[in-house]
């Protein structure tokens, strides 16, 4: 099996197309990646120099064309000794030509819902608000004690990662949005858009906003609900496993085979301890260990294979007897002895970071969201699937770097697709 692209190059007076044929070795792994683009090599040679700069154009029966950007870029060669063709080459983007559309089977959200009313206007300010005593403070001496003894047994991994991204929301209702930019830039994922200058990375919620079907007054008026977070997840790569607790302590425990979406507490601890035991390992991390220690080549490439994740949980805040609703954060490390977890509250004006036990995280969980009807639950977020690229054992320091010829890589809010997933890569 071949599929067909075309690459689009400036030339003089016109665009020069390029047909190239795509073999379906690398089908499998966009799909096991969620489809995400930097898991796709196609290029066009010329010399030492190999890139990819252009759109990929699909054409469906009803005529309608779906775009998405530029892959990659590797080369030889200094890029300054790159012929100018090449070097000049700029990405054509398009926009979708329905930009309310969803691609996903299941869209975010139903077409024809209406937004939400606006929310009211507050009657009091606050610069904070103190932590109920039933929750450690993260900076406490207790806190800092739990902390230690977490590190010393090696159930605070995640911490590392998390708290190396760990940002503030930048609106109350965006707690969802936060957590999942946080996620992204702790696992590398690249956005495949620039954020500010050269660089790819997850900048700020507006990198989500601006590319999804979830219109950003609906999110300021109410927030996402957890199905909501797995779709948006997913479309940027993101393997997510979702879960959610018991109702009752009579109901029955999840079963294979079942349809049943509901787990006891056993498992939600545990599901705590392999999180911060053992985070996933981003391909860089792997692919400079094996840059900088060609003899760790296997060892790198099991530890990336761990099948690690990080953890966010999505509960009622009034169940922890703070203020609001419903809420999301990622945990970062686990204390045994008191069977507590800690908690990176993303609303750091409101909360700092702070410890709570299983059962009361847990419980937090199982009242129903009034959106969906539903309790709210824990997600297992997991890398995508690691390109074949990993069993290479020499990477130069610009395969490592993901280094691209910026003019081929679209400026976030410049005009391109709001999707990230786009029809042709939900096919594919």
């Amino acid at each position: 099996m071949r599929g067909a692209v075309r690459l689009f190059v400036p030339g003089r007076g016109s665009h020069k197309r390029i047909r190239v044929t795509v073999s379906a070795d690398f089908l499998p792994s966009v799909t096991s990646s969620c489809l995400q683009l930097s898991s796709m090599r196609t290029t066009c040679s010329s010399g030492q120099h190999s890139f990819i700069c252009g759109s990929i154009q699909s054409h469906n029966p009803h005529n309608r064309h779906n775009y998405f950007n530029t892959l990659s870029y590797s080369s030889a060669a200094s890029t300054d000794d790159a012929h100018s063709s090449q070097r000049d080459a700029e990405c054509i983007n398009h926009n979708d030509t329905n930009n309310n559309s969803c691609h996903l089977s299941e869209p975010l959200v139903k077409p024809g819902t209406p937004l939400p009313p606006p929310l009211p206007n507050p009657n009091y300010s606050f610069r904070g608000r103190a932590l109920p005593t039933n929750l450690i403070a993260f900076n406490s001496t207790e806190g800092k004690q739990r902390f230690m003894h977490a590190l010393q047994n090696d159930c605070a991994e995640s911490y590392f990662p998390l708290s190396q991204q760990f940002l503030n929301q930048m609106d109350p209702a965006y707690c969802g949005i936060t957590t999942l930019v946080l996620i992204l830039n702790a696992l590398a994922i690249d956005p495949n858009v620039r954020w500010r200058g050269g660089w790819r990375w997850y900048g700020d919620e507006q990198m989500l906003l601006e590319r999804c079907c979830i219109e950003k007054e609906r999110v300021e008026r109410e927030g996402v609900t957890l199905e909501q977070f797995c779709g948006l997840a997913r479309c940027q790569g993101v393997d997510v496993k979702k879960k959610r607790p018991l109702r009752d302590r009579g109901e029955q425990r999840n079963v294979a085979g079942s349809s049943l979406d509901a787990h006891d507490i056993h498992e939600f601890r545990n599901d705590i301890r392999n999180a911060v035991r053992m985070p996933p390992k981003t391909q860089q991390e792997t692919d400079l260990e094996i840059a900088t220690h060609a003899d760790a080549h296997n060892d790198s490439q099991a530890r990336a294979c761990n099948g690690g994740y990080f953890l966010v949980t999505s509960f009622g805040r009034s169940s922890l007897s703070q203020t609001g609703d419903g809420h999301f954060s990622p945990i970062a490390a686990y204390h045994e002895p008191s069977d507590s977890c800690l908690v990176l509250d993303v609303a750091r004006f409101k909360y700092a970071p702070y410890w709570v036990t299983v059962k009361d995280l847990y419980d937090a969980m199982i009242p129903e969201d009034k959106a969906t009807g539903q309790s709210r639950g824990w997600l297992l977020m997991y890398p995508p699937t690691k390109g074949k690229h990993g069993s290479k054992k020499s990477l130069t320091v610009e395969e490592i770097e993901g280094k691209r010829p910026a003019a081929c890589v679209p400026l976030a809010g410049s005009g391109v697709s709001l999707c990230a997933v786009e029809k042709i890569k939900v096919d594919y």
